[in-house]
């Protein structure tokens, strides 16, 4: 029998109301994990205080793009890709190609089932804050040494996800080198070095090695970097084949405490990009 619990709490933060939710569960019997309930969890605010912001923006709530996260990862987790990528956006479909694309791609470069489970599970944490332009979140889970992030909108077709995973050519046009988690499709879980700024390297995969696709970034002009749900500062530096964006430690230097370095990107007006790296030190 499959049991779940969800709940989630208000921390304000910078004077922006953040939302946070765990969720917890168990399941045996080999039984398919059902999606988190539609409805939103009921926010616990202290009753000494006046209650708080619960909207990141104007239109979409924290807890509205964590409960559409959650029914994401719940889809992920059940291996029930149909159901996860109808919940993405129109442009990141357009991105990640096909359904089957979509499904064939998931264990490379979306989430991994196993990760689904562990962000769900009860030493997951999932958060949501501001994201980098008015009408979206940013949504980050933790479990362990993995991270993952995503921003979340609210649609014409209702709130979706942008999770574009590795373009339909095969390479990922980014990697970090800082720490070394590498392209979006390795994902390796390696300490950060924190006497240097975090670092996150474009390459043009159509000057370098010849390919073309929707997939491909090219060298976005403008990012955004979050520490967690705090944005901080991010420069780069271009050459002709490559674009490297380094991200200071102005906020929060890294320790032994996982956390989600994430940097979203608009490849052009309205579709968006986004990759997360966990950020730790040993």
């Amino acid at each position: 029998m499959t049991q779940k619990m969800m709940h989630a709490k208000l921390v304000l933060l910078g004077g922006v109301a953040t939302a946070v939710l765990v969720l917890g569960g168990c399941t045996g019997g080999g039984d398919a994990v059902s999606a988190p309930a539609t409805a939103a969890p009921a926010a616990s605010v202290a009753p000494s205080s006046p209650a708080p912001e619960t909207t990141p923006t104007d239109s979409l709530t924290g807890e509205a793009a964590m409960t559409v996260v959650g029914e994401y990862l719940s889809a992920i987790q059940a291996e029930q890709y149909a159901a996860a990528y109808a919940l993405l956006t129109d442009e990141s479909r357009a991105l990640v190609g096909s359904e089957q694309q979509f499904a064939e791609s998931a264990a490379n470069s979306i989430v991994r089932p196993d990760e689904a489970a562990g962000y769900l599970g009860a030493d997951g944490t999932i958060e949501a804050g501001r994201g980098p332009t008015e009408g979206t979140v940013l949504v980050t889970a933790v479990r362990d040494r993995i991270a993952d992030g995503w921003l979340v909108r609210d649609t014409g077709a209702g709130v979706r996800i942008d999770d574009a995973g590795v373009p339909t050519t095969g390479a990922s046009p980014y990697e970090w080198v800082n720490p070394a988690s590498g392209p979006e499709d390795a994902r390796r879980s390696v300490a950060v070095d924190p006497a240097s700024p975090a670092a996150l390297i474009f390459r043009d995969l159509a000057a370098d090695a010849g390919v073309d696709g929707p997939g491909l970034v090219g060298f976005p002009s403008t990012v955004t970097a979050y520490l967690g749900l705090d944005e901080v500062p991010a420069s780069s530096a271009v050459s002709d084949i490559q674009a490297r964006w380094d991200i200071a430690w102005v906020t929060s230097p890294p320790s032994t405490e996982t956390q989600p370095l994430t940097v979203a990107w608009e490849v052009e007006p309205g579709t968006w990009r986004t990759t997360t790296t966990a950020v730790f030190i040993e």
